[in-house]
């Protein structure tokens, strides 16, 4: 278990959570966000985004790539796991800010 997990643990927060909000760089033009920063901005609109989609979309060049190439999520399992944490975060999100879930 890595230290950044156990010290988000110390915090209350799940795996899913942790792994959702873990910073990553965007393999297209090294923009650095999270996984639900993605999801609630650049994925807005989009049906996908209330189907657990397994792809993640850059915020600001809109290049699309799967989760699993998150150097933090290690298989299919974890990617299912993600998709569904941040999509149920997401829906929230929307419910409570009145967002319509398409384009």
């Amino acid at each position: 278990m890595d230290t950044y997990y156990q010290a988000m643990r110390a915090h209350g927060l799940s795996r899913n959570t942790v792994d959702s909000l873990r910073k990553f760089t965007c393999p297209n033009c090294g923009f650095v966000f999270s996984i639900t920063y993605a999801r609630t901005f650049a994925c807005r609109g989009c049906p996908e985004v209330m189907n657990s989609c397994p792809k993640v979309r850059c915020a600001k060049c809109d290049y699309e790539f799967y989760f699993k190439e998150a150097p933090h999520i290690n298989g299919e399992m974890r990617e299912r796991q993600i998709s569904q944490h941040v999509t149920s975060v997401v829906k929230n999100y929307y419910d409570e800010q009145g967002w319509k879930k398409n384009r």
